[in-house]
């Protein structure tokens, strides 16, 4: 048989929860392991970790209880064919080790040169072009100065 508890949520004692219950409301993140607890039959009040150890390793937990659907997932779920807006996303901080920072950026610079390398011919070819073009036109300018 499974022990009742009571709660003390927003300073309002609730219950009797089961220990099933508690687990669920501790996976839903309803409550913590210092959320004040006492046993149904019992008049101490300690915390659930203190009846409830093992409700911090997680390993026993049910599945968290999927939040309701918003009103635009029940516009979307309704209307498959609606087009989904894009969304900005702001990168705040990356707390990201100096040896890791050093080893992205290396390998950026490397990828940047393996790119330039490859397009090297092509720049080379695109200046020629250009200064065909601009050989050309002066040439051309030049050839006009010598005509009386």
């Amino acid at each position: 048989m499974q022990k009742s508890y009571f709660l003390r949520l927003s300073g309002r004692e609730e219950g009797p929860y089961s220990e099933t219950q508690i687990g669920q409301m501790f996976a839903d993140q309803q409550v913590n392991r210092n959320t004040p607890c006492r046993l149904a039959t019992g008049s101490e009040w300690k915390t659930i970790d203190d009846y409830l150890p093992t409700l911090k390793y997680g390993t026993q937990l049910p599945p968290a209880t999927p939040p309701p659907p918003t009103p635009r997932q029940i516009q979307m779920a309704s209307n498959p064919s609606a087009t989904v807006a894009a969304q900005r996303v702001a990168i705040v901080d990356l707390d990201i080790p100096f040896g890791s920072l050093l080893k992205i950026m290396f390998k950026w610079m490397a990828a940047g040169f393996i790119v330039f390398c490859c397009f090297i011919p092509v720049i080379i070819l695109i200046w020629l072009i250009i200064m065909a073009v601009l050989a050309a036109l002066v040439g051309g300018a030049m050839s006009n100065l010598h005509h009386p």
